[in-house]
């Protein structure tokens, strides 16, 4: 079996160096082939003597098992060298959140509450997760509430002796106690067994409802509307949780908590822990994410963080007045919004404002398309102008063709007042080595300046600054940073 690898030619597959995420040419000369990798078998067409296909590597690099006709074989696929490392990636988690931190603070949000002794902030964050969960919270109160822990105690009671129905140990030792011998009275001490809710587990949750209701005063409190009405609901909820009959029978419990066998290991029990352990997880001093994004979104969480360097430097500029219209109250999550929104805005100063997935078509106000919709990534509009900005994880050996595509940014958005092209500069965004942006012409000024487009390197970890300040306050007409 052969695989054609550029320049060389055809090779023995064996001898080939595979490529995450690449296309690669097989042939196999011989009677029949039986291939498979990973376990799963890859389909050939016959062209004389020949079996020939087209195999595509997966986005992930590593040691795969290779069976040709019954025999094995090992061969190892290296990663794409345009793709981020995982250190890049928490990189860019974390600068997002830093710059989150110093710009997306949402009025009214950072107020303390005091929960169990603690000062604990509240975060735009946690109120997410509490507006997109709930629901599942309620579910499983609903379980709970049906079918609540409980366990069966005996207590004393005096009772007519006729109706006791059985002589217990307790019941002789009041008797001998009193020394009543024949004499039995008409009342005597006995114990009876009671089923109980009040239990340890269901004591924990008492008070866990106790400390969501105080803080969802605190929300409740907020300046944005939607918030607090929302918040007012909840609370009401929880309220009318708190005042069920099953909770009115619970004692409440004091002290830290501790998670016992039956958090553990009950289902039910076990997701309401877990609900309220996440609640506490979010980052206390301003707006984080605590919601998984995959290794494979990367391109996602790259077009984030392009927006948020962007920002980071208008804003160390002193140029940015306003970022407001970022906030979104959906299911989503605020950065998840972020990348699924349609036009998140920051004003900047001057009446000109910052767009991530700024939307355009046929009926817009300002700027239109004649064609089709388009929403760039990211636009800086100025007033009759604009700049797109189009972050491109994966394109470093494509940049010509990327750029070819952005034509249809210059050509279709006009301005409607004017009639005339409303896109001035268009720019892609890309972690291209540094060997590639000093080789290639799209990464020079010179080519910047004659024909308003071109590339710009932005590779999370690696301070480029200077070069974006430069191009940015050219951009914007600030010539003091130039």
């Amino acid at each position: 079996m052969e695989v054609w690898m550029s320049p060389e030619g055809w090779i023995p597959f064996e001898e080939a160096f595979l490529t995450e995420a690449t296309e690669y040419k097989l042939r196999y000369e011989g009677a029949g082939i039986d291939l498979r990798i990973q376990g799963v078998p890859i389909p050939f067409h016959k062209e004389g003597n020949l079996f020939l296909t087209s195999l595509v590597t997966p986005f992930q690099s590593g040691l795969v098992q290779i069976f040709l006709n019954d025999k094995e074989y090992e061969t190892f696929i290296y990663p794409d060298s345009r793709k981020l490392s995982e250190q890049q990636f928490d990189v860019m988690i974390e600068e997002i959140l830093e710059e989150s931190n110093s710009c997306f603070q949402l009025s009214g949000l950072e107020r303390e509450v005091s929960v169990s002794g603690k000062s604990l902030g509240v975060s735009w964050t946690q109120w997410i997760y509490i507006e997109r969960s709930m629901q599942k919270l309620r579910q499983i109160f609903a379980r709970i509430e049906k079918q609540p822990f409980s366990r069966l105690v005996k207590l004393p009671i005096v009772q007519k002796r006729e109706r006791v129905q059985q002589v217990e140990q307790p019941t002789l030792h009041w008797l001998d106690k009193r020394g009543y011998g024949e004499d039995i009275p008409l009342n005597v001490e006995t114990t009876k067994t009671f089923e109980t809710v009040d239990v340890y587990e269901n004591q924990v949750l008492k008070k866990q409802l106790f400390d969501l209701r105080n803080l969802l005063k605190t929300y409740m409190t907020v300046e944005r509307v939607d918030v607090s009405k929302k918040a007012a609901r909840f609370h009401s909820l929880i309220r009318r949780w708190m005042n069920s009959l099953f909770l009115q029978e619970v004692s409440m419990h004091q002290g830290p908590y501790s998670i016992t066998q039956k958090f553990r290991k009950h289902p039910i029990y076990r997701q309401w822990y877990k609900w309220f352990e996440q609640l506490y997880k979010h980052d206390m001093e301003g707006i984080g994410f605590d919601y998984p994004i995959a290794m494979k979104d990367t391109f996602e969480l790259y077009e984030m963080w392009c927006f948020m360097r962007i920002v980071r430097v208008l804003r160390e500029m002193n140029l940015v007045e306003d970022t407001r219209g970022l906030y979104k109250t959906t299911k989503s999550g605020i950065f998840i919004d972020l990348v699924q929104n349609k036009e998140s805005r920051i004003r900047l100063r001057d009446g000109k404002s910052l767009y991530f997935q700024r939307k355009y078509q046929y009926d817009s106000k300002e700027f239109y398309t004649y064609t089709q919709r388009m929403i760039p990534d990211i636009v800086l509009e100025c007033e009759k102008e604009i700049f797109v900005f189009d972050p491109k994880y994966r394109v470093p050996g494509n940049l010509g063709t990327s750029l070819g595509e952005m034509h249809k940014y210059r050509d279709g958005i006009v301005h409607r007042g004017t009639g005339e092209r409303a896109v001035r500069e268009v720019y892609i965004l890309t972690p291209t080595s540094d060997d590639s942006v000093e080789t290639m012409r799209y990464f020079q000024e010179g080519y910047h300046d004659s024909y308003k487009m071109g590339a710009i390197q932005m590779v999370p970890g690696v301070e480029s600054e200077h070069s974006e300040k430069k191009l940015l306050a050219k951009l914007m007409g600030e010539s003091e940073f130039v």
